[in-house]
């Protein structure tokens, strides 16, 4: 049995391989994130909150610019967007939707990375916060991972 392996043009390598870069530090941005401040949440350091900060300042959010500005790269090169199929309409919904999420998710932390620091106390409800925005955005892009490999119609 003969498997056809699918070619695509030499040209759509660096968008693709940049996309796939900034999507898999996004979301090991965003793993680093959730863990370090269930740590804090449960009586961790001030430090742990200050790194679920700056993971999200200085990793996630770059993350999320490389992997969608990758994407419309790519996106107009295949020529999807006139008329594009349901993985990149998933791919769309989720990015912009978690932009807004991560903006939040990192305005949270950075106020309980600052409240902590000043008090000398744990983030509190912040820092719990900020958790359930990140394992939301983890959960939806589990879901945007599968859409992006299995390519339902």
């Amino acid at each position: 049995m003969t498997v056809l392996a699918a070619i695509r043009p030499d040209d759509w390598n660096p968008p693709l391989f940049l996309h796939l870069v900034g999507a898999m530090t996004l979301v090991g941005a965003l793993l680093l994130v959730a863990v370090s401040l269930a740590g804090a949440a449960r009586g961790g350091s001030v430090a742990t909150l200050r790194l679920g900060f700056r993971g999200l300042l200085f990793a996630a959010l770059p993350a999320w610019i490389v992997m969608r500005i990758s994407a419309e790269w790519l996106a107009s090169k295949e020529n999807v967007n006139e008329d594009s199929p349901a993985w990149v309409d998933i791919g769309y919904m989720t990015s912009d939707t978690s932009l807004l999420l991560l903006i939040a998710a990192t305005v949270c932390a950075g106020l309980a990375a600052r409240r902590a620091g000043r008090d000398q106390a744990q983030g509190g409800g912040l820092s719990v916060a900020v958790v359930v925005l990140t394992a939301i955005t983890l959960i939806a892009y589990v879901v945007v991972i599968w859409a992006m490999t299995t390519k339902p119609t």
